[in-house]
């Protein structure tokens, strides 16, 4: 009887993977389709959504992707700073400080399922200056950014 039990609750497991670059991986189920999870549980951890086809593990095209962000972090960044700057000045009362890492930290990253830049994806900041948490989330389409969300 245990096993059947056993057998039953594995049965209904989410797929998990250990990816060497993405790191521990689960499959979760969304509203546009199944998507791999990697939860921030620390300070400096990214949490990552990877759109997925099917149970498919990460392709090596959305692996370069977030390499591609990783290593263009300033360069994205510098995209997103007037709109960041704007939220953050008209919330925190505060300009963003010279040294943007002072301000904000990169905490999650959103890959498409192909890996291409054109197609919609987002990054998101949360805010260091006070304990308010608040996270700045920029959404892109089409290589530009579209709109940002500020989740307080």
């Amino acid at each position: 009887m245990l096993r059947f039990i056993r057998r039953l609750l594995d049965s209904k497991a989410k797929p998990k993977i250990a990816h060497p670059v993405l790191g521990p991986l689960q499959l979760e189920q969304g509203k546009r389709g199944p998507y791999w999870l990697r939860e921030a549980y620390a300070d400096g951890e990214l949490t990552l959504s990877i759109d997925a086809e099917g149970e498919a593990e990460p392709t090596e095209a959305q692996v370069a992707f977030f390499n591609w962000i990783n290593s263009d972090l300033e360069s994205i960044y510098s995209q997103v700073a007037p709109e960041l700057s704007s939220r953050h000045q008209g919330m925190q009362r505060k300009p963003v400080d010279a040294d943007w890492h002072k301000t904000f930290r990169l905490v999650g990253i959103s890959v498409p399922s192909d890996g291409n830049k054109l197609a919609p994806w987002d990054i998101t900041f949360e805010c260091l200056t006070d304990n308010s948490g608040n996270l700045y989330t920029c959404y892109f389409e089409r290589g530009a950014l579209a709109n940002v969300s500020v989740d307080t």
